[in-house]
């Protein structure tokens, strides 16, 4: 599970949430999965049964919502998720509302929902389940754009906020350098969110899929890596596996002369 500064390492599940993909990822040693309501296929009816098996599993939950105002959000927490990743948070003002979203009072406004999947419709006393729900509630903000780099101090600074995570793909869309993961500007924004995340104890994560990209990325202070997401991983599963048997077959074939 996810645990402050500590190394975590997890998937994103786009394509197919379904509780048997949650198993899968936990055979293979994942900690958290994100699920991806932004770009993903993620039906709240699927969502459900998919984030009770990461709870029954001691898999850490987090849902990728579409925009600050989602009302997945809530439902997502409702549902049991351990927490919410906020795409392209730009400033401290935009990662306040989401604490607000995010947590019960005092510290945000969220409405009550227990007794439900929230709390594993256990019984027991409010007061306990809030502070308890306030203290593991985890608020990530997505940090895809030269204006969200540039205010990636004051975002971390916010009370509430876990961490940030970096977009890397959609930074480089939004610094005019689409696809160039490896452009100056790309890196100086890795640093400074890596920076500004450990200088606050704070989370700071990315998906990556490779060694070498992974290896930067620990270097820059990041705790928090995501291998790709199902879709990729599915994929290149495959593409290794046929192109072994490929290989395999043309060895054993004796040449043509």
């Amino acid at each position: 599970m996810i645990e402050g500064r500590n190394p975590a390492f997890g998937t994103f599940v786009s394509e197919v949430p379904l509780v048997s993909t949650v198993r899968i990822a936990a055979a293979a040693g994942a900690e958290f999965i994100v699920f991806d309501g932004e770009h993903g296929l993620i039906e709240l009816g699927d969502l459900r049964p998919a984030i009770a098996m990461c709870t029954s599993l001691g898999i850490d939950a987090i849902v990728r919502i579409s925009d600050f105002e989602s009302p997945l959000l809530a439902q997502a927490l409702d549902s049991g998720a351990r927490g919410i990743l906020a795409p392209n948070v730009e400033t401290p003002e935009q990662a306040l509302r989401l604490v607000e979203r995010s947590f019960f009072p005092p510290i945000g406004r969220r409405g009550a929902s227990f007794g439900s999947s929230r709390d594993g419709y256990a019984g027991g006393s409010l007061a306990d389940k809030i502070e308890k729900a306030n203290k593991t509630t985890l608020v990530l903000c997505m940090i895809e754009s030269p204006l969200g780099a540039d205010n990636v101090e004051e975002i971390a600074a916010v009370p509430g906020i876990a961490g940030c995570w970096f977009g890397y793909i959609d930074f480089s869309l939004f610094a005019g350098i689409p696809g160039q993961i490896e452009h100056p500007l790309v890196i100086d924004a890795a640093t400074r969110v890596g920076a500004a995340c450990s200088r606050r104890g704070k989370m700071a994560g990315v998906m990556t899929t490779s060694a070498a990209h992974l290896a930067s990325y620990i270097s820059q202070q990041f705790n928090l890596f995501a291998w790709g997401s199902d879709s990729f991983v599915l994929r290149e599963g495959m593409r290794s596996g046929i192109g072994l048997c490929r290989d395999a077959l043309h060895a054993a074939r004796p040449p043509i002369k």
